[in-house]
C-alpha cells in the first residue's frame, strides 16, 4: 500500500467512525423520553445500552479488520463503555491524520478529546456492574468473581445438613422453585438455610422462581395413577424387611413417579400407631401401619405387597377399632399416552376434554387424528396456520396446517420426532415459538406466591417474560406488597423475550436491582438448538452493556449432579459460564460435588476470561422497536 493509499484509508476510517458516533447520539436523542423514568444511578447504564443497540445496527466486521491492520482497537470489547471506546479509537485515528497535516484533523481531535473526557469509562462501567451484582446476588465470593446458584430440592431433603454441605462447597445463592410444594415447605427450606448460615458464618441470598403460565398437555383418555409397594424378601420368599410407604398431605408437585396422598381433612384424622386397611387394585386385603407423623407426611410400613390404582377407600383403625373412613389418592406420572410419529396429524384444542390416541389403518397411517388438549386455552388465541407447536421439551415438532372448527381446534402436522414413536403424556410442556400469546407472565398462582416471596426472598424470577408490560406489572404488584426494592431476575426463555430484551432491560432499570437469567432449556426449544450458542452470547453482550448480572442456567454439570461423574461436554459448557456473573446448578444427589467442581472451574477460567475478541455483525435482536 502506498502512502497515499494508506492516508486515504485512514481518512475513510475516521469518517466511518464519526458516522457511527452520530448514529449513537441520534438514538440516544430518540430514546430520552424512555430513559427519563430510569432509576437514579442507572442512567449511565441505560445510555450505554442505547449506544450499544445503535452500534449493533451496523455491519462492522470489515471496519474491525481495517482497524486491527492499523494497530487500533477493533471495538470487540466495547460492550461496557461503548461511547468511550468509540471515541478512543476515533482519537487515535485523528491523531495520525493530524500528524500528517490533514485538514480539519486537529480541530476534530480537540472535539473528540473533550467528549472522551466526559464519557463513561471502563473502570466506571466495571464498578457499576459489580455494584449491581452485589445488590441482587449478595456479597462477592472471596475466591472467585462468579457466583454459584443451586436449586433447592424438596423441603424433606433440604435440611440443615444439606444446606451446610452446599454452603461449605461454595453455594452463594439458593433458588426455590415456586412451581413445586407450597408456602409451608418454602418457609421450612428458608428456615433451614438460616440455621446453616448461622452455623457456617457464610452468606447466601434467596431467589424464588415464579412458575409463570403453565402451557401443558391435558389429561389423556384412559390415564391411570398406579402406586405399588412390596416388602423385601429373601431367596425363598421370607419377608426380611417391611415395605416403607410415605403418604403426603395433599397432592405435592413432585418431579417424577407416583405418590400417595390424603386430603387435608383426612390427613388430620390419622395418629401414630393407626392402621389403614384397604382392598388394593387386585381386591387383596392390605394393611398399612403408621409409625411416624410429620407436618406434611405420614410414614407407614406393610409386610404385604399392594397395588393402588387412582384411589382406594380406606378404613382407619385405632386400638383395633374402626374410627373413620377416608380416601387414599394416587398422583404422579400418567399411565396413558398418545403415540406420535413424524407425518401424523393431531388436533390441538383448548377445550376441557381428554386427549386420545389417533386411529390408524393396517399400514400405521393416521385415518383419524389424535387429540391433544392444552391446559391454558388462552395461549392458543393467536395461533395461526404455519406456526410451530413444540411438545415435551422438543421431542415432538409440529406445524399448524389449519384452524379446524369454530370451537378453536387446530389441525397440526407432525414434522419431526426425537424417536420413531414418541409417547406424549399429560402435563408435558407446549411451546409456541411463533405465536405472540396474550397470556400474562404472572399467573394467579404467581400472584398468590408473590405475597410470600416479597416477605422472605432477596429476589424473584419472572418466568416467561416477553414484553415490558410484563415487567411493569410485576413492579406494580411489588409496590402494592410494600416491597418495591426486591431484586428482579428476568428469565429469557422464549423467542419473543429474547427479541425484546433491550426493551425489557430498559424497563427493568426503572426499578432495580435487576438481573437476567439465560434459561437455555426452554430457549433452545423455542429457537432451535443450533441457534442457542449464538443467542446466549448475544444475551451476555446486552447484559454487559446494561451493567446488569447475567445468570447462566439449565443443565450445567447436570450429569455430575445426578450421577457423580461429569461428561466432557458439560465441563466445557460449565467453563463457558465464566462469561456470566452467576452460574446455576439444578438439584441432584451429588450437587455438592458439582458445586466444588464448578467453583474450581470458574476460579481457573477467570484467568482467561478477557482473552476474547468479537466480530460485530448486525444483530436483529438489538432494537427497541416493539415486537
Amino acid at each position: 500500500m502506498t502512502q497515499a493509499q494508506e492516508l486515504a484509508s485512514r481518512v475513510a476510517i475516521a469518517r466511518e467512525l464519526k458516522r457511527l458516533e452520530s448514529s449513537l447520539r441520534e438514538l440516544e436523542k430518540q430514546m430520552r423520553p424512555a430513559m427519563a423514568g430510569v432509576a437514579p444511578g442507572r442512567l449511565e447504564s441505560a445510555r450505554n445500552l442505547v449506544h450499544y443497540v445503535a452500534l449493533r445496527q451496523h455491519e462492522l466486521r470489515e471496519l474491525q479488520v481495517k482497524l486491527s491492520k492499523l494497530g487500533l482497537s477493533s471495538l470487540g470489547r466495547s460492550e461496557a463503555c461503548v461511547m468511550k471506546s468509540l471515541l478512543e479509537v476515533s482519537m487515535r485515528a485523528n491523531e495520525s491524520l493530524a500528524l500528517r497535516g490533514h485538514p480539519g484533523a486537529t480541530l476534530e481531535l480537540a472535539r473528540l478529546e473533550q467528549a472522551h473526557a466526559s464519557a463513561l469509562s471502563y473502570e466506571e462501567a466495571s464498578a457499576s456492574l459489580h455494584r449491581h451484582t452485589r445488590e441482587i446476588l449478595g456479597p462477592r465470593p472471596k475466591d472467585r468473581h462468579a457466583y454459584i446458584m443451586v436449586t433447592a430440592p424438596s423441603a424433606r431433603e433440604a435440611n440443615r445438613a444439606w444446606m451446610v454441605k452446599l454452603l461449605s462447597a461454595g453455594m452463594n445463592v439458593l433458588r426455590i422453585n415456586c412451581a413445586h410444594e407450597g408456602e409451608a415447605q418454602w418457609a421450612q427450606v428458608i428456615g433451614e438455610l438460616d440455621k446453616a448460615r448461622n452455623k457456617t458464618g457464610k452468606t447466601c441470598q434467596v431467589l424464588m422462581d415464579l412458575a409463570g403460565p403453565k402451557i401443558r398437555t391435558g389429561r389423556i383418555e384412559g390415564a391411570r395413577h398406579i402406586a405399588k409397594w412390596k416388602p423385601v424378601k429373601d431367596e425363598i420368599g421370607r419377608v426380611t424387611a417391611p415395605a416403607r410407604v410415605v403418604i403426603h398431605r395433599g397432592a405435592p408437585a413432585l418431579d417424577e413417579g407416583t405418590f400417595l396422598f390424603l386430603k387435608d381433612t383426612a390427613f388430620q384424622r390419622v395418629r401414630k400407631g393407626d392402621e389403614l386397611r384397604l382392598r388394593d387394585a387386585r381386591d387383596k386385603k392390605r394393611t398399612l401401619k403408621i409409625y411416624k407423623i410429620e407436618a406434611e407426611r405420614l410414614h407407614g410400613y406393610s409386610i404385604e405387597p399392594a397395588y393402588v390404582c387412582n384411589e382406594a377407600r380406606v378404613r382407619l383403625f385405632r386400638g383395633g377399632k374402626q374410627v373413620s373412613t377416608v380416601k387414599l389418592h394416587v398422583g404422579g406420572a400418567e399411565g396413558a399416552a398418545i403415540d406420535v410419529r413424524a407425518g401424523d396429524t393431531l388436533v390441538l384444542t383448548g377445550r376441557a376434554v381428554e386427549g386420545r390416541q389417533p386411529m390408524r389403518d393396517a399400514a400405521g397411517r393416521v385415518v383419524k387424528p389424535g387429540l391433544v388438549a392444552c391446559t391454558l386455552s388462552a395461549a392458543l388465541d393467536r395461533l395461526e396456520p404455519g406456526h410451530r407447536v413444540v411438545f415435551d421439551d422438543g421431542r415432538i415438532h409440529a406445524v399448524v396446517d389449519a384452524a379446524r372448527n369454530k370451537a378453536g381446534d387446530f389441525l397440526l402436522r407432525v414434522v419431526r420426532t426425537q424417536k420413531e414413536t414418541i409417547k406424549l403424556r399429560a402435563e408435558k410442556g407446549i411451546n409456541l415459538p411463533d405465536t405472540l400469546t396474550t397470556v400474562s407472565s404472572l399467573s394467579p398462582d404467581d400472584l398468590k406466591a408473590l405475597a410470600f416471596v416479597a416477605k422472605h426472598a432477596d429476589a424473584v424470577s419472572l418466568s416467561f417474560v416477553r414484553t415490558p408490560e410484563d415487567v411493569r406489572a410485576l413492579h406494580q404488584h411489588l409496590k402494592k406488597l410494600d416491597n418495591p426494592h426486591l431484586g428482579i431476575v428476568l428469565k429469557i426463555e422464549t423467542r419473543v423475550g429474547f427479541e425484546n430484551l433491550p426493551r425489557l432491560l430498559l424497563e427493568g432499570l426503572r426499578r432495580p436491582p435487576l438481573a437476567v437469567m439465560i434459561a437455555r432449556g426452554d430457549l433452545a426449544v423455542e429457537v432451535g438448538f443450533e441457534r442457542l450458542a449464538e443467542l446466549q452470547e448475544e444475551i451476555l453482550w446486552l447484559c454487559e452493556a446494561t451493567h446488569v448480572p447475567a445468570i447462566w442456567a439449565t443443565q450445567v454439570l447436570d450429569t455430575l449432579a445426578r450421577t457423580g461423574v461429569p461428561s466432557r461436554a458439560e465441563v466445557t459448557d460449565a467453563a463457558a459460564g465464566v462469561a456470566a456473573e452467576c452460574v446455576m446448578l439444578n438439584k441432584g444427589p451429588f450437587v455438592h460435588e458439582a458445586v466444588k467442581v464448578l467453583s474450581d472451574i470458574l476460579r481457573r477460567m477467570e484467568k482467561h476470561r478477557d482473552k476474547k475478541r468479537s466480530l460485530f455483525r448486525k444483530l436483529n435482536v438489538s432494537t427497541f422497536a416493539e415486537r
